[in-house]
């Protein structure tokens, strides 16, 4: 697993956010002029997650380029708040994961360096502000769901604990977004749906099974994203 070997330092020495729970402020420091900084972040680090699976180095060098140059404008906007010590940190680990991902396309290991883009994903979630607590968790659900997918890609026997905590992780994050839901009883039909994608992904056995179910959780999060 060539991606444990090249951010066992980085992990250790910035600790990654993503691990814990969402639950933690997102961003409320950084300036509020920046939410399509962000969005534009998040589009291109899932795109190039989706370059990186078709093998596509040609496209994936294009995000990888468009990301490095939103990651030095973030820079900026950090260093202006040069007090907090934490999203300093946050992007220090940023910016190792981008260095990761350059490191995996050069050596076209495509699947662990859509691990790393899958990451810096989760980083950006985190710094970002969301006006609601629904878009936030729904934000978390994508990137988990992506991360159980690209974890069984790389090696379900490997990442067994991590696959554990990640789908853990998902479930009390479905509880939170299914109550909000549930304010909405229109949206029943659709907790229900969730309910079911979460216990087969939480019961799956079989890695072809677990990687097509998290396909069809990325498919079930645009419907969340759209409902009341």
């Amino acid at each position: 697993m060539k991606i444990r070997q090249h951010t066992f330092l980085a992990i250790i020495l910035f600790t990654l956010p993503v691990i814990a729970s969402v639950n933690s402020a997102v961003a409320s420091d950084v300036p509020s002029t920046t939410p399509t900084l962000f969005a534009d972040m998040e589009e291109h680090a899932e795109d190039i997650v989706d370059t990186l699976l078709a093998k596509d180095e040609v496209a994936s060098r294009s995000h990888y380029q468009q990301l490095s140059h939103e990651m030095n404008q973030l820079h900026l906007l950090v260093a202006d708040n040069a007090s907090d010590e934490r999203r300093y940190r946050e992007l220090l680990m940023a910016y190792s994961w981008m260095r990761v991902i350059d490191i995996e396309i050069t050596d076209k290991s495509w699947v662990e360096a859509a691990v790393a883009a899958n990451q810096l994903s989760g980083m950006i979630i985190q710094f970002t502000n969301f006006p609601t607590l629904k878009q936030r968790d729904t934000a978390w659900l994508d990137y988990l769901g992506r991360e159980i997918e690209l974890l069984t890609m790389e090696g379900p026997k490997a990442n067994a604990d991590l696959l554990s905590v990640r789908l853990f992780t998902l479930e009390h994050t479905w509880r939170r977004v299914n109550k909000e839901m549930m304010k909405h009883f229109s949206n029943k039909p659709l907790v229900l749906q969730g309910n079911r994608l979460i216990t087969n992904l939480k019961e799956s056995k079989r890695p072809s099974e677990t990687i097509a179910l998290a396909k069809q959780l990325a498919d079930f999060v645009d419907l969340v994203e759209k409902a009341k």
